[in-house]
């Protein structure tokens, strides 16, 4: 059985996959997926376990499994520990401030004794509130122990505990080489990092709420002859629901009264327009185009199609659980590194029979000044640094994790309709018959579609204008009088045509002629698959749309058809994305493309793109169009390079005074001097990708 729901108490991403570990080591549970923030993804064997005994299993690991969320709870909560984030951000860094300036003067003032002793003794008091501040972080550190699952928080921790006990030591030798600026800074740093990943990793829930606004909330219910407007997640099942021309439907149901067309595009990408009539069924989300309707309900408020495809994208969100980025898994290595050296060199200490207060003091100065402060910093900057280049050429990265993948991605895959292609019908072209001229043909036709709000009505009355008072649509074709009284119809031709929807007016009964309109691709469609190719990237196009305008699209950017999928629901969209495995990227504009941009590595919205999409999307293009994804790939390319030296740059220099650190001989101001060099190399470093 496989169900969403929520952990209780998780507080980052390394706490999320300790415990998910812990629980796929269960033998009843075949799936664990745990995402910290939104909904967390359990698959067991019901014959041998029961969600209770999985509860057990969470509430040994220090947490409670709840029932999921709604999307506007969980805002909230992020909200209130965003608050709460800036609120002890704010306490380390005035705070930490002072502890710092008053480090300084003990690294560059002679001091009598007694002051400075003093001196070192405010450093540590004004550290007090950094420590209160930074609480959580050092419990998380030493819960990650308990989970097997060393952190940035339990790096941290290390460094913090070794520098605190270090200084407290040499306080009560009446010392004043002590290293609260260090700990202050290591606390400060972090909390900075942890309120910014939350900033950006609250965007992921607005995914979820997005999908709300995909439907209308309100819903026009008809009981006794009499109407009301009500809120749609109010209308009982059964009730019958009025959906004039031109709305979009409130309620999933069948079709009691009316013919009219659809358009699905909404929930499936289909380009063209579908003839519904009674006995048909209906979802929330699509457009009505041409007459009222009444549908009768049948799925209850909250289990409509469109609701269950916002489950889909919580479900494809938990589904990539709790990944660590780079920082982390040096920051892992780190944990388990660093105190082994400690170890190690109070040993080497005691063999050299330096005694073992020495030996004690050596141990701790290496676990205090091995810890890496621009560990902290590393990737971060260069997140920050690549988000400020996107966002100058109008691009916006919302999960820079995803981002980061992008570098490694062996495999596009792209949406068609408004993706590659404009999303909108255009006349292409219009033939008129031997004797008629085709401004004539134009003309009659356009007296028929004039008033129409049908996709094909409006591409053909933008080219020729309107005409008479309106036209009326009935099933198939759209009918309308001339101004000589003349009955002039457009319906769809029997003939099928590659270049798109084929048309055919009469007038009177008469052939004047055809008209083609399509779904044209964008102008710069063919030149950035080419480029994608260039790269060494596999194109794939997967469409909701039929197979003849996707086939046809695939033509005109040289693919082959083995690359192209066709009337694809979004749920197959996203098993296809697994299907292809690491490395797979989804570009897409509709609420029907949401679950396969949660399923890829990154998810890419493009411009003008549906605000469910542009929600669950982790990057959003700009004005420039497709045309833009080759430079994004380009620039993640770059980004990882950069992450990766800096991630080197941030260790290189603690690493380098491991020899000092073993002669005992290493002091505090020493390990300023590396935090503050492997620093600025770090910053000097992640500058460098905007520079190209």
């Amino acid at each position: 059985m496989r169900r969403l729901f929520a952990i209780e108490g998780l507080a980052c991403a390394g706490c999320a996959r300790g415990l998910e570990r812990r629980l796929a080591e269960q033998p009843a549970i075949r799936l664990a997926k745990v995402h910290y923030l939104t909904a967390s993804a359990l698959d067991w064997d019901e014959t041998r376990t029961v969600p209770e005994i999985i509860a057990g299993h969470v509430a040994r690991a220090g947490y409670r499994l709840i029932d999921r969320h709604r999307p506007e709870e969980l805002q909230a909560m992020l909200d209130k520990h965003l608050r709460q984030l800036g609120v002890r951000l704010a306490v380390a860094v005035l705070s930490g401030m002072w502890t710092m300036a008053l480090a300084f003067v003990l690294y560059t003032t002679q001091l009598a004794p007694d002051t400075a002793w003093w001196i070192a003794l405010a450093s540590g008091g004004f550290a007090l509130p950094v420590i209160w501040a930074g609480r959580g972080i050092l419990w998380m550190g030493w819960k990650s122990l308990q989970l097997r699952e060393p952190t940035m928080d339990l790096l941290v921790s290390l460094g913090v505990t070794g520098a605190l006990m270090l200084s407290a030591a040499q306080l009560l030798r009446g010392g004043v080489a002590v290293w609260f600026d260090a700990a202050t800074m290591l606390l400060t740093l972090l909390l900075l990092a942890r309120l910014i990943d939350t900033m950006i990793r609250r965007s992921a829930l607005r995914a979820l709420r997005a999908m709300q606004g995909a439907a209308p909330e309100i819903a026009t219910v008809e009981a006794e002859g009499q109407r009301r407007r009500m809120p749609a997640h109010q209308v009982p099942l059964g009730s019958r629901v009025i959906v004039d021309a031109g709305e979009a439907a409130t309620v999933d149901g069948v079709i009691e009264t009316g013919d009219s067309w659809l358009n699905r595009a909404v929930l499936t990408g289909e380009s063209r327009p579908i003839a519904v009539h009674p006995g048909d069924r209906i979802e929330a989300g699509c457009v009505n185009l041409d007459r009222r309707l009444a549908i009768r309900s049948d799925r209850e408020p909250g289990d409509r199609e469109i609701d269950r495809l916002g489950g889909a994208i919580a479900l494809e969100i938990a589904r990539c659980g709790a990944e660590g980025g780079m920082a982390e898994r040096w920051a892992g290595v780190l944990a388990r590194a660093i105190p082994a050296l400690a170890i190690a060199a109070t040993i080497a200490v005691m063999l050299r029979g330096l005694g073992a207060e020495q030996a004690v003091m050596t141990g701790l100065a290496v676990l205090a000044g091995l810890c890496p402060c621009a560990l902290a910093l590393a990737v971060p900057l260069t997140r920050l640094r690549v988000s400020q280049r996107a966002a100058g050429s109008g691009d916006r990265i919302r999960e820079p994790s995803a981002f980061e993948k992008l570098a490694h991605a062996r495999t596009v895959i792209l949406d068609k309709t408004g993706t590659l292609t404009t999303g909108r019908p255009r006349l292409i072209a219009a033939e008129p018959v031997s004797g008629t001229g085709r401004d004539d043909l134009l003309t009659a036709a356009a007296f028929a579609e004039t008033g129409l709000t049908h996709p094909l009505a409006r591409a053909i009355v933008a080219v020729a204008g309107e005409h008479g008072s309106g036209g009326r649509r009935a099933d198939r074709y759209a009918e309308g009088h001339d101004d000589m009284g003349r009955t002039v119809r457009v319906k769809g031709s029997s003939m099928s045509d590659a270049r798109g929807t084929r048309l055919t007016v009469t007038r009177d009964g008469d052939v004047l002629g055809h008209l083609i309109v399509a779904d044209e691709l964008l102008p710069d469609a063919a030149a950035t698959v080419a480029s994608l190719s260039l790269m060494g990237l596999s194109v794939r196009i997967a469409s909701g749309d039929s197979e003849s305008p996707t086939r046809q699209a695939a033509a005109a950017l040289g693919l082959p058809d083995s690359s192209v999928f066709w009337q694809q629901t979004p749920r197959q969209k996203a098993e296809l994305i697994r299907k292809e495995g690491a490395g797979t990227v989804f570009v897409g504009d509709g609420v029907n493309d949401s679950p396969a941009l949660a399923a890829s590595d990154c998810g890419i919205a493009v411009a003008g793109a549906h605000a469910a999409a542009r929600q669950t999307a982790d990057v959003v293009i700009g004005d420039h169009g497709l045309a833009a994804l080759p430079r994004l790939i380009r620039l993640s390319r770059r980004a990882a390079r950069t992450s990766r030296q800096n991630l080197i740059l941030a260790v290189v220099y603690n690493a380098a005074l491991l020899p000092v650190l073993l002669t005992g001989h290493f002091t505090p101001d020493l390990a300023a001097l590396a935090m503050a060099a492997s620093s600025l190399s770090v910053m000097a470093n992640a500058l460098r990708v905007g520079a190209r």
